[in-house]
């Protein structure tokens, strides 16, 4: 039989086939499924398993306020199952500065300069630490670079708003950054110093001084892993000078700060585990040695982003699943109500010269066309609201762009579900063979 002819043959079956239009509809509802709920719970979970494998969230901060971390102490941390490594901290690893220019060989950046004029700036530079590593999607790694240099996030917003609550901030782009130097200060206020001489608290409170990097990369800054618009990175050697800077400056040269620098026993740690999964296990085993440790890791999570995960997890499994069982058994039935109501005509399609595989032929395509109307208009409807979804949220806070879905994942979500609705017909098909075998020309007698 010629194609021509099986597809007009096809078109006028399914024109009779009463089961054709809410196939249609189931067929929609599960495309819609795949690529829009389904493809919601793989963005939110792809993102969750993000911040598990970050570094900062597997790093636990202890400080020596029961006990100071002498070589014993670490000894027994380290022997604690699942403790990856243990770094003392003896950089400046975490502080806020004002930002002060932006510039290059040919001057200042007009464009963000006039931005940091007329806004308070303030951003966040970490150091990294021990076997940490912030991988760049433009530009170099810190590890390939000379000291004072720094990284930036791909979205920039380096000024004092909360980014996790205000809508529509105009982000810099990152890229566009690299090459020039940032020049950043604590403000007029400077900053502290904050650490433990033995079990007393102490703070030492440094005058500002201006520390000048190079912006080397630019790393994506997703919203529950690697960083936020205001957050840079600098490297750990890096960090020890600012620190040393930093006590330079105080001019207080044979203090108690001082000599704090010199007692290794006395600084932070930063205890990191193997896995996420196994951060409780540890935290109580520091808590039973009597260790000082920070509740909750470096890098937090807003604790409602795990619970709607979930929740997108399981009504996406609920609803894809019910919606494909309901689409299997009416497309079984669809194809055996066919067979069932048209063995006069298909025994004289046999009588006339038609073979059972052109019939086979005839009956598959006749499905498979009503499943790629409902995944037509499925796909249709799920890109709607994917584009309507990811323009919400490109114009939402920043915490928000956690929903946005990223377009080639619905790609690959709509070849999945294509491969679906057009096996799902063949299969049923495939079980109606034997039927179809069977049917012989003398049923067109009757």
């Amino acid at each position: 039989m010629k194609l021509r002819d099986t597809l007009f043959l096809s078109r006028a079956n399914l024109k009779g086939n009463r089961h054709s239009n809410l196939g249609v509809v189931v067929i929609a509802l599960l495309c819609i499924s795949l690529t829009v709920i389904s493809l919601l719970a793989f963005t939110l979970s792809k993102e969750i398993n993000e911040y598990k494998d970050d570094f900062r969230a597997r790093t636990i901060e202890a400080y020596p306020y029961n006990r100071n971390f002498d070589e014993k102490t670490l000894d027994e941390i380290s022997e604690i199952n699942h403790v990856e490594s243990i770094d003392i901290e003896d950089e400046l690893r975490v502080q806020f500065f004002h930002i002060e220019n932006i510039y290059d060989e040919n001057g200042t950046y007009e464009e963000v300069q006039n931005l940091i004029n007329e806004k308070d700036t303030l951003i966040s530079a970490w150091s990294l630490i021990g076997k940490e590593k912030r991988q760049v999607i433009a530009g170099k790694r810190l590890d390939e670079t000379p000291e004072f240099s720094c990284i930036i996030p791909h979205l920039f917003y380096p000024f004092d708003e909360d980014v996790y609550e205000t809508s529509g901030l105009d982000y810099i782009d990152g890229e566009s950054l690299i090459g020039k130097t940032i020049t950043l200060n604590e403000g007029s206020e400077g900053f502290n110093i904050d650490f433990f001489d033995g079990n007393e608290a102490k703070r030492v409170n440094i005058p500002s001084f201006q520390v000048k990097l190079n912006i080397v990369g630019v790393y994506y800054a997703s919203v529950t892993a690697d960083g936020n618009p205001s957050l840079i990175y600098i490297s750990e050697d890096t960090g020890k000078k600012l620190l040393k800077m930093a006590v330079e400056h105080s001019g207080r040269g044979d203090d108690e700060l001082t000599d704090f620098m010199n007692k290794p026993e006395f600084h932070n740690i930063h205890i990191t585990v193997d896995d996420f999964d196994n951060l409780s296990e540890v935290y109580n085993e520091l808590k039973q040695m009597n260790i000082y440790v920070v509740d909750g890791t470096e890098l937090g999570i807003n604790p409602s982003t795990p619970v709607i995960s979930t929740f997108f997890n399981i009504l996406s499994v609920i609803i894809t699943l019910s919606t494909f069982i309901i689409s299997l058994i009416l497309i079984l039935q669809s194809s055996k109500n066919m067979i069932d109501n048209k063995k006069e005509e298909i025994g004289m399609m046999k009588a006339v010269g038609y073979k059972n595989k052109d019939i086979f032929c005839l009956v598959t395509l006749e499905q498979i066309m009503m499943t790629l109307r409902g995944f037509i208009i499925g796909i249709g409807i799920s890109a709607i609201v994917v584009t309507i979804i990811n323009l919400i949220n490109y114009n939402s806070s920043y915490a928000n762009r956690i929903y946005i879905i990223n377009y080639v994942d619905y790609l690959v979500f709509t070849f999945v579900a294509l491969a679906v609705v057009v096996l799902v017909p063949l299969i049923c098909e495939i079980m109606f063979l034997r039927k179809i075998i069977n049917i012989q020309p003398r049923e067109a007698m009757n």
